[in-house]
């Protein structure tokens, strides 16, 4: 196990350049990071360096579900200048995707991408221990990067870290990977719409956020709130960030970037899954390290340094297997959502609007089983009787009421449940989108999931009067 560990982190030491490092941004530490001690603190700076990098060196983490992109092919000649090499033998063969979201486009403006050289197996086929031995460190990458590649010449340049051309330690008939070129490609997009909104770390603090009277979104939790996943799945699939990306959400600050190519949003969906797993790992970190090693608990001991050897030694003792679970438990919980059994598609087809149905779905929304009422007000206008109660906080155990009055989110924002008098729907306004929302709620916000509650032929009949409710005037008015 312990092997695998420094194979993760041995090959996460890839950094991923393409743009200036000294003008370039930089990722910050969260409001809880900052709450720990400064020992602490430097040990999730130096983890989250090591597994994420910063904006102008991105690193691969091979064990997060991340389209990292990549690229492989066969040394057919090193040379002809120093750091160069041409793929293939013959004018056919060149680099080739590895990768869904690594496409022949992504090769033209390649830079800084990490660059593997892994030796050629033996001809003979020998397993001797010296022939084993340099197997395993020809399997370590080598920190070389793209300078740039020449499609139609086939020719690779390569430097090293500091930017010269690298000396390679390579052959012909070597194979050659590419790592990094939907990341790098992704956070270029990103940084250009996104960011000013969003901020560089995915904290919802871009330069604009403070003109906004509810702040863009912070997914460093990985929590989005419209998804098309069941309620038990915590993380929003590909295709839900796509649409939300794609078509925007109505009634906020999110505009739509239809105008973008498909493949443009899907670069920059992967960037936005890798900064969450970054604010995911990082909160991770926190709520190991929170309890003993704060601020306050420096504040309060009686021997500091005594405090800071006892957490130098759990450090080295335990910080591998804690790091190796929880980059494990990211990849599952993403994994999860892309599942086809995590999607929520009701076995029942939609029961067609009818007048019957409306007066169903009217019933079941002012009942006490639903309790839509509650929140949404008897007159569906958002005003329900939850909205001036003391309601439990978000994220807190059970019981542990706000000491203000109203819905908040997982973001600490007040929430004002949903007037479906205006038309609006954030999530989307198709039969499906409104069903997912009733079955699954919304996730980070006090909209629970009635999955369990109520039938799928109930939920129909619901979604049939929520899409009525903008018309009801107009239709008591005939």
């Amino acid at each position: 196990m312990k092997r695998l560990i420094s194979i993760i982190l041995l090959v996460a030491a890839l950094p991923l350049v393409g743009c200036d490092s000294s003008r370039a941004p930089s990722f910050q530490l969260s409001e809880q990071s900052l709450k720990l001690s400064s020992f602490a603190q430097d040990k999730v700076q130096g983890e989250l360096n090591a597994g994420f990098g910063s904006p102008a060196e991105l690193v691969v983490w091979p064990e997060l579900e991340i389209d990292y992109g990549q690229f492989g092919g066969t040394i057919g000649k090193v040379g002809p200048r120093p750091g160069t090499i041409r793929i293939g033998q013959t004018s056919a063969e060149g680099l080739e995707s590895q990768s869904s979201l690594a496409t022949d486009g992504l090769l033209e403006g390649l830079r800084g991408a990490a660059v593997v050289v892994s030796k050629a197996q033996p001809a003979d086929g020998t397993t001797s221990e010296e022939t084993s031995a340099t197997k395993d460190t020809a399997s370590a990458p080598a920190a070389y990067r793209v300078a740039s590649y020449d499609a139609a010449s086939r020719l690779l340049s390569v430097v090293d870290e500091s930017g010269q051309p690298a000396q390679l330690d390579a052959s012909e008939g070597d194979t050659v990977q590419i790592l990094g070129s939907t990341l790098q490609t992704g956070r270029n997009l990103y940084l250009r719409h996104c960011m000013h909104c969003h901020g560089v770390s995915g904290d919802g603090a871009g330069p604009t956020a403070q003109y906004f009277k509810v702040k863009p979104r912070d997914y460093r939790q990985g929590v989005i709130k419209f998804t098309s996943t069941k309620a038990a799945v915590p993380r929003p699939s590909r295709d839900d960030l796509f649409r939300i990306i794609k078509l925007g959400v109505p009634g906020t600050y999110m505009p739509s970037f239809m105008l973008l190519p498909d493949d443009e949003v899907n670069l920059i969906v992967e960037y936005v899954r890798w900064l969450a797993m970054r604010g995911e790992m990082e909160r991770k970190l926190n709520a190991w390290l929170s309890t003993s090693y704060s601020q306050e608990a420096v504040n309060e001991a009686d021997n500091p340094s005594e405090l800071q050897s006892e957490f130098e030694a759990e450090w080295n003792s335990d910080s591998s297997e804690y790091i190796e679970r929880f980059g494990s438990d990211l990849k599952l919980d993403w994994q999860d959502a892309d599942k086809p059994e995590s999607v929520v598609n009701p076995t029942a087809p939609r029961t067609p609007s009818s007048p019957e149905s409306i007066a169903r779905g009217r019933e079941l929304f002012l009942s006490k089983d639903a309790k839509c009422a509650s929140c949404h007000g008897e007159t569906a206008r958002g005003n329900g009787p939850s909205t001036e109660a003391f309601n439990d906080v978000p994220g807190m155990p059970p019981g542990t009421k706000s000491d203000k009055p109203g819905l908040f989110d997982n973001w600490g924002n007040i929430v004002k449940p949903r007037d479906l008098t205006t038309g609006v729907f954030r999530g989307g306004r198709r039969p499906i989108d409104i069903y997912r929302r009733i079955h699954s709620g919304i996730k980070g916000t006090p909209m629970q999931a009635f999955g369990t509650t109520l039938k799928e032929e109930q939920i129909w009949d619901v979604v049939n009067y929520v899409l009525s409710i903008p018309f009801e005037d107009k239709q008591s008015a005939h």
